[in-house]
């Protein structure tokens, strides 16, 4: 069991599933963060626009690094592109040398394990 799940709709926290509300009142997103970051709770990932990132029209949820589940707690392999921070899948082809991702955002390709090298 992991952190509980939330959104954000205008200036409150609910929980993902089942909309309860969790808190209001907030005055700025960094409020929010700090609230999020104290209380075992999640936001969904966003690229660096502060787009959310939507995998057949489900939030993602960031959990323990760079573990991703959707909002139904199905795990996915994804990674953030190094360009726009935008969600990158795996391609179809695979290949024991690489492990090609492409980002859905902006298009660049890269590979993850490379990146994680460099890093």
């Amino acid at each position: 069991m992991g952190p509980t799940k939330a959104i954000v709709k205008g200036h409150a926290l609910y929980e993902a599933v089942g909309g309860k509300l969790i808190r209001d009142g907030f005055t700025s997103q960094r409020e929010i963060e700090d609230y999020v970051n104290h209380h075992y709770l999640v936001l969904p990932v966003v690229d660096n626009a502060g787009r959310p990132w939507l995998l057949d029209g489900k939030l993602i949820y960031c959990l323990r690094g760079v573990q991703y589940e959707t909002v139904d707690d199905r795990r996915v392999h994804l990674a953030r592109c190094p360009d726009c921070g935008g969600m990158g899948i795996r391609s179809d082809e695979f290949t024991v040398e690489s492990d090609c991702i492409r980002c859905t955002a902006c298009g660049h390709e890269f590979d993850a394990r490379l990146e994680m090298m460099e890093t």
